[in-house]
């Protein structure tokens, strides 16, 4: 049988006390939460205090969304002296590479990032092969000027890499135009891009649709090949993909018809 409780009260005026109140975290939280709708929702009632509603979050500022190429930074490089400058064919000689910027919309509409680094490379269409659904193309010229910039009246052309990410585990492979040989097979590495991480090795005069990359389940590409660099050897699953890119008023641009290519290291 439960005894009531008589209610305490101040030794020094008599007047009863208040009954103490325990407010847990869980509470404060809930209560806490129910005020801040309810204030929101009285502001976006009235007009004049609509402004204290915060604007919706926007990751990337549109206002610098670029498809075209602008030159990285980079000390030491030939191209640091144009850092910030849209990037043009003739910038560039025969097998020289630059990194650029490339900010289109969509970057962020299908990958979730802003902007992303590229690499754009000048090679002799003479020493260029395509290989599209595993047949070598009669005119490669032709087949390459979908995907890339025709110069020197056909003698070259100008294309764009991912080299924002490896296909094998998401580090950055670089261009080397130094002699050099391959550590796994001794084979020459010049005028090639290789992973610095685990050296996997992607030829770009030699262009073709890798299939690989669609039968790929940890990408997000949609079951179709990818246009790449050919993977000459190393741990990577498939080639180094392309950028296409077309030319407008002068200046290199990056085509986003083809972003899906790029969904793989948790892009998109």
């Amino acid at each position: 049988m439960s005894e009531k409780r008589e209610r305490e009260t101040d030794k020094t005026s008599g007047d009863p006390v208040p009954p103490e109140i325990k407010i847990t975290r869980r509470g404060f939280m809930k209560g806490s939460i129910g005020l801040a709708a309810a204030g929101l929702v009285g502001a976006s009632s009235v007009p004049a205090l609509k402004s204290l509603i915060p604007p919706p979050v926007t990751r990337c500022d549109p206002d610098t969304a670029e498809d075209r190429l602008v030159y990285k930074s980079q000390d030491g490089e030939w191209w640091d002296g144009l850092s910030g400058e849209f990037a043009r064919k003739e910038d560039l000689q025969i097998n020289q590479s630059a990194i650029v910027w490339w900010k289109p919309k969509e970057l962020e509409e299908d990958l979730g990032v802003c902007e992303m680094t590229l690499n754009i490379v000048k090679i002799q269409t003479s020493a260029l092969t395509v290989i599209i659904e595993e047949r070598e193309q009669e005119d490669a010229v032709q087949s390459i000027s979908e995907w890339g910039v025709i110069d020197d009246e056909g003698e070259s052309v100008v294309m764009a890499f991912n080299t924002y990410k490896c296909p094998h585990l998401c580090c950055k492979p670089v261009f080397v135009e130094e002699d050099r040989t391959s550590p796994i097979s001794g084979m020459p590495v010049q005028f090639n891009f290789q992973c610095p991480c685990h050296l996997s090795l992607f030829d770009p005069t030699t262009i073709i649709d890798d299939a690989r990359a669609a039968d790929d389940p940890n990408v997000g590409i949609e079951s179709r090949p990818v246009m790449v660099a050919q993977l000459v050897e190393g741990p990577a699953p498939w080639g180094l993909p392309m950028v296409p890119l077309i030319e407008r008023d002068g200046v290199l641009v990056g085509r986003t018809e083809n972003i899906d290519w790029l969904k793989f290291c948790g892009m998109g």
